[in-house]
């Protein structure tokens, strides 16, 4: 089947019918894509920033001197579940170490972020 050619003015209008629809049909997977890259990104982000904020509050808690069983369970409870935290301490200094693993979608590019803090031990 072949499309009419439209030589009138008038009638180029009706040739057109649905172009802007197969236009659109083309855009559309890219712009899903695009959403999509977003919401990992902001996955991401989000994650980085909740392991960052776990570690940070485990460090406080290790520099009062509270148990380091304390403070693994602090930094665990912050970071959210399938979250995993390792202290160090050397030289009068608490480093506490926060793992989170990331959800399916975004663990085929990235699997983890990481994030560490560092305090003084308090009497130290």
């Amino acid at each position: 089947m072949t499309r009419p050619v439209c030589e009138e003015r008038r009638r180029r209008i009706t040739c057109d019918r649905g172009a802007a629809t197969a236009e659109f049909a083309m855009v559309l997977p890219a712009l899903v894509l695009l959403l999509a890259l977003f919401a990992g990104a902001a996955t991401v982000g989000m994650t980085q920033l909740r392991a960052y904020d776990a570690a940070r509050a485990a460090a406080r808690e290790a520099a009062r001197g509270e148990p380091q069983h304390t403070v693994v369970a602090e930094a665990e409870k912050r970071a959210g579940a399938g979250s995993k935290a390792t202290i160090r301490t050397e030289g009068g200094y608490t480093e506490v170490a926060v793992v989170i693993g990331l959800p399916q979608p975004v663990s085929m590019i990235l699997k983890q972020v990481e994030s560490s803090a560092t305090a003084r031990t308090e009497g130290s």
